[in-house]
């Protein structure tokens, strides 16, 4: 009888892993606590990763290089009222906000420690008309530039069924790219916050606890609460612009803001492996604005001078993806 022939060996696994995502927020917020656009907003990310070294019984366990693009959109065309619209210009650029982009390697070691490398540049697209704006002679804002190096820990070794995932990132702000007519001068324009100081550093101490409910109601949903709290100098808060310090003062703390949040992703376990692994995910982040400076700076990006409206601030988002 004729044998069959066995069938042939899976593909080895690919060195190269990427995604792509695009998110709607009812605000735009950046990681700093600075709320950027109100109003809703839209964000395209894709990511691109290449493995470069995997050795799971070393105690270098793996190393990657890769890179980010992002795109920021406004969803109210940076909105009436608002800094950004500057007195009724609209940026010939229509509702592109920014563009992001990014260069980073990491290393894991010791199984489950990760040490990672990021320099960040960022094109600022809001380019307006001719009329006065609040902090520019609506010319946008120059190219910023900072750098992100950030040690975490996958405690999933402990076997709990909620991972907490401790993290600690050092944020240094470089001076920004360009001279435009900004109050700051020449090369003081801050990536962090309006009142942020170039050539300064700030901390990023925080947890990501993660709780996967298909492993025990087999329910393909991943809950995550991403917790975080920003020190630093005091000075890092308060020696920027003029316009935003004088709402609430200069900064008075060494703690910049604590956020807290809840985002649940949905696995599509359901689409066939060969198109990507897909998901949605939801959730809401609420930030908790301590430094009377960054809520000066929150006070002009959001059209208030109310300590009600820019300390505690609540964001709600969705989106989809694909991971390959």
């Amino acid at each position: 009888m004729p044998v069959k022939a066995p069938p042939p060996p899976p593909p080895p696994p690919s060195w190269w892993s990427g995604f792509v995502e695009v998110d709607a927020e009812s605000d735009l917020i950046n990681p700093s606590g600075q709320n950027l656009i109100k109003g809703g907003a839209a964000t395209l990310v894709a990511g691109l990763n290449l493995t470069l070294y995997k050795d799971k019984a070393g105690f270098i366990n793996n190393v990657t290089v890769g890179g980010l693009y992002a795109s920021d959109w406004s969803g109210a065309g940076f909105g009436s009222g608002s800094y950004w619209n500057g007195g009724g210009n609209v940026s010939p650029n229509g509702a592109l906000f920014d563009t992001v982009l990014n260069v980073n390697a990491s290393v894991t070691f010791g199984q489950y420690w990760t040490l990672k490398e990021g320099f960040y540049n960022v094109i600022s697209n809001d380019v307006m008309g001719s009329a006065p704006c609040a902090l520019t002679v609506c010319s946008g804002f120059p190219t910023l530039v900072w750098n992100e190096l950030t040690l975490s820990l996958n405690d999933s070794f402990t076997g709990w069924p909620i991972t907490f995932n401790p993290y600690v990132t050092w944020y240094y702000e470089l001076n920004s790219i360009g001279s435009p007519p900004d109050i700051n001068g020449p090369g003081q324009v801050s990536a962090a916050c309006f009142s942020c100081t170039a050539n300064s550093s700030e901390f990023f101490i925080g947890i990501v606890p993660t709780l996967g409910l298909e492993k025990y109601w087999g329910i393909p949903i991943t809950l995550k609460a991403p917790t975080y709290i920003t020190v630093g100098p005091e000075s890092f808060w308060g020696s920027g612009s003029a316009a935003s310090i004088a709402v609430f003062g200069p900064s008075n703390s060494s703690i910049g803001m604590f956020t807290t949040g809840l985002t649940a992703i949905w696995a599509w376990n359901w689409m066939p492996a060969q198109y990507g692994h897909w998901y949605a995910k939801a959730g809401f982040q609420w930030y908790d604005v301590i430094n009377d400076a960054l809520q000066g700076s929150n006070a002009i990006s959001l059209g208030c001078t109310s300590s009600s409206c820019t300390q505690s601030i609540f964001v709600g988002f969705g989106g989809i993806g694909v991971a390959f």
